[in-house]
This record gives structure tokens, C-alpha cells and sequence, in this order.
């Protein structure tokens, strides 16, 4: 299995001893993505330190007011072992910062994605009205990759992406009751779908209540097997399979 999208860095988590046991967890490797310059630091250190973990960096939109630039983000994002920009986007939800602010932000690193030539891991939440027209305007120019992740929205925007060529992940959420993603876990085809926990929070079910881990990602990628009519091994291959295709680093030798 590959958890395309964990957050390792966080300060509830023991990462060494995590990371520890990924080989009995059934975990081939994990992305420990970034959301500003010091988790993407902290990122960048744990991918170097063991052969299993990759980092992504760049810079969430909640945490845009507490960024001065980017171009540490830009020099982390040549390591080796980083092998995405991200977690990147607009998050409407709450009413801070700005839309206005975290669309300039969000087009900004769009281009520093694109200039970097990293594939792009996409945050996505309560925006889908400016989110589709802006990633429709710079598909052509992202053309190493992009995921939607912890994706929520509508099969038909799912089927929007999926024009696009976008990956589209999905999280914990789809194993809560009366979730009702079935139709846009069936709406991507089997080399654009990805798993991911985007531990430490979005635990799965049968853990909700408690704290997510990479391992965890089993659970997600039952429910997707459940809900394409297919089994679970299955869907760890291809899910497997597609985020070493968008993540070319984790090809090879570092695997």
C-alpha cells in the first residue's frame, strides 16, 4: 500500500517509531506533504532520513497570512526527495484569509508548481465554483500532474477533473455513515484513482473518534473496493501503481 498524502510532521505523532513500522503495516511508502515552510522543512528531513517517506511542499491557504514568500518552499522543492508542490488551494470554509487573497496565492504557486516541474497536490474545500474554472485555465500549463485530494465534491465535478486527466484521491471520509461517495468513487477510472489518510485527522472508520495513521489507508482502500465491485488487493495495486506514476521519484531505487 501507498498513503499518497499523510502529515507526519505533526506534534502528536512519535514519526520515528511510526515510520518504524511500516514494512509489518503492509505500507510500501507514504507523502508527508507540507502546509507552509516549517512542515515542509520538517517534511523534507523525515523523506531524507528514510527510504519509504517522500515529502511535498508549499503552502495551504489557512496559513497564507503567516508566510512572507516562498522561496524557501522553492529551494525544498529541488531535494531529491521531494516529489510534489503542495498541499496548495482555496479553502472557503472559514472566512479567513481572504478569497480574493487566496486566489492570488493560489495562482502563484500554481506557476511555481508548473516552473519546478512537480506534480501538484490539490486542497479543495467548500470552493468548487472557483476551483474548476481556475484549474480548467492553467490545465494545459500542469502538465506533471495533479491530484485533487481528499476529494468531496460531486461525481460530476469528479468526472470535470477526470477530463482534465486530474488524479482524484479519497480519504477517510468515505467509510463515515450516510457518506453517499459511491457514485464519484465510481466515477474515476482505475489509472487517475488514489488512497490516502490525510492522517492525523479524517480517521477511518472503524477508528474515528481516535487519532488517523498512514497505516489506516487499508480502510480507505476497502471502502473504494467495496464501492467499484472489486477486491481490495486490487485497488491497492492500481492505487499503488498510479501514485509511484504521478510521484516519479518514488520509482526505483527509492523503493
Amino acid at each position: 500500500m501507498i498513503d499518497s498524502h499523510c502529515h507526519l510532521t505533526d506534534e502528536r505523532y512519535d514519526a520515528d517509531e511510526i515510520i518504524s513500522r511500516f514494512e509489518e503495516d503492509g505500507l510500501e511508502g507514504a507523502v508527508t506533504v507540507g502546509y507552509d515552510t516549517a512542515s515542509s522543512e520538517k517534511a523534507v528531513a523525515l523523506a531524507e532520513k528514510y527510504p519509504r517517506v517522500f515529502a511535498a511542499v508549499g503552502v495551504h491557504p489557512s496559513e497564507l497570512a503567516h508566510e512572507s514568500g516562498y522561496d524557501r518552499i522553492i529551494s525544498l522543492a529541488a531535494h531529491p526527495k521531494t516529489v510534489a508542490y503542495g498541499e496548495i488551494g482555496l479553502d472557503y470554509h472559514w472566512e479567513d484569509p481572504p478569497r480574493d487573497l487566496q486566489k492570488r496565492a493560489f495562482e502563484e504557486q500554481l506557476e511555481i508548481s508548473a516552473a519546478v516541474g512537480l506534480p501538484v497536490i490539490i486542497h479543495s474545500r467548500d470552493c468548487d465554483g472557483d476551483m474548476l474554472p481556475i484549474l480548467k485555465a492553467w490545465a494545459k500549463k500542469l502538465n506533471n500532474g495533479l491530484v485533487m485530494h481528499c476529494f468531496s465534491s460531486s461525481a460530476e465535478i469528479a468526472r470535470e477533473y477526470v477530463k482534465l486527466g486530474f488524479y482524484i484521491s479519497f480519504a477517510g471520509p468515505v467509510t463515515y455513515k450516510n457518506a453517499n461517495r459511491g457514485e464519484a468513487i465510481r466515477a474515476v477510472p482505475d489509472d487517475l484513482l488514489l488512497a490516502e489518510t490525510d492522517s492525523p485527522y479524517l480517521t477511518p472508520v472503524p477508528h474515528r473518534g481516535t487519532l488517523n495513521y498512514p497505516s489506516y489507508v487499508r480502510h480507505v482502500i476497502d471502502k473504494l473496493a467495496e464501492e467499484r465491485g472489486t477486491s481490495a488487493e486490487t485497488i491497492e495495486r492500481i492505487t499503488s501503481e498510479n501514485a509511484k506514476r504521478l510521484f516519479g521519484k518514488m520509482k526505483g531505487e527509492n523503493l
